[in-house]
């Protein structure tokens, strides 16, 4: 049977993700023997392992090479497995004295939690605050079972892995100017760079008392528009939008393309929703109020001007 388009590769034509999937296929059945693949979900689960692997990080990577260098990219991407085995990571997760040092937060998407009981907090417009465990050079969510085990404070606990995911983080904060819009952009090499929207106002200076709006596109990115009394906030949150939706679609480690409204010691609010291919305002009635405001200064200040008159 043909494989038709993939929610989780939709970029690939059929036969292209028929390819990618046949490469998945000969890799995992010569490394580990027994495995199960699920073409819709887009997850392999291996027996050996008792896990599931999700492919669209992996397909976001091979999306980015040509196809004859797949094969050795999906096979490097698998050896990693042997890294991680079960009785290995359980041992490791089952001694909170000796995991708490590498707790981390990870912002994450809802199909990131498909597979297990995620520890962590809802956040707006379908993201996830995640307790997770950093290892070399990945990540490992942290299931309920394990953390019951714990016999912690979730809320403590959660405040301890945040304090230690922004001491950890070494970012580059950088603007850009692309579409006429300025905002920043705070990258970094780990997959918990996102998270830094969680922590304090010290990762996000210079944000007057409207705050701002940030995305998280990617794992490694976060994005910053302040909110302020101008009229070029309307272009600017634009342009972020825009890029912060090409950064998602290109990924590997795709979060969300939807946007939040982030202040100084408040919840983090809902600001636009873009999953669903289009843009929808979601921010609450006093944002949208005050941005209202804005805008109808500006007319007014254009309509004065039409006229010679100064306010």
């Amino acid at each position: 049977m043909e494989t038709s388009i993939c929610a989780w590769a939709p970029w690939w034509p059929a036969e292209k993700t028929r390819r990618f999937l046949s490469e998945v296929e000969e890799v995992v059945g010569a490394r580990f023997g027994e495995f199960e693949l699920d073409e819709a979900e887009g997850t392999v689960t291996v027996s050996e392992l008792d896990c599931v692997l999700g492919l669209s990080n992996l397909a976001q990577m091979c999306r980015s090479v040509d196809p004859e260098d797949w094969r050795m990219l999906v096979y490097s991407h698998m050896a990693r497995l042997d890294d991680f085995a079960p009785e290995v990571l359980s041992e490791l997760i089952g001694d909170f004295e000796r995991v708490k040092g590498d707790l981390r937060v990870r912002v994450v998407s809802p199909n990131h939690l498909e597979h297990i009981d995620p520890v962590g907090d809802q956040l707006p417009l379908g993201m996830f605050a995640c307790l997770s465990v950093a290892l070399e050079g990945a990540t490992m969510p942290v299931d309920r079972g394990h953390f019951d085990q714990w016999g912690q404070d979730q809320d403590e606990v959660m405040t301890a892995a945040l304090a230690n995911t922004v001491a950890a983080k070494e970012v580059v904060s950088t603007e850009i100017e692309e579409m006429k819009g300025q905002f920043k952009v705070f990258t970094g090499d780990s997959l918990f760079t996102s998270a830094l929207m969680l922590g304090s106002a010290d990762a996000m200076p210079e944000v007057g008392p409207w705050g701002a709006v940030v995305t998280v596109p990617t794992a490694r990115d976060l994005l910053v528009c302040h909110v302020d009394a101008s009229e070029e906030f309307v272009n600017n949150s634009a342009a972020m939008l825009a890029i912060s939706y090409t950064r998602y679609l290109a990924g590997p480690n795709s979060v969300s393309p939807n946007a939040l409204w982030w202040r100084p010691g408040e919840p983090l609010e809902a600001f636009a929703r873009l999953d669903n291919a289009s843009f929808e305002l979601a921010a609450p009635p006093e944002l949208r109020d005050y941005l209202s405001s804005v805008l109808n200064a500006g007319v007014e200040r254009s309509q004065s001007r039409a006229e010679g008159i100064d306010l």
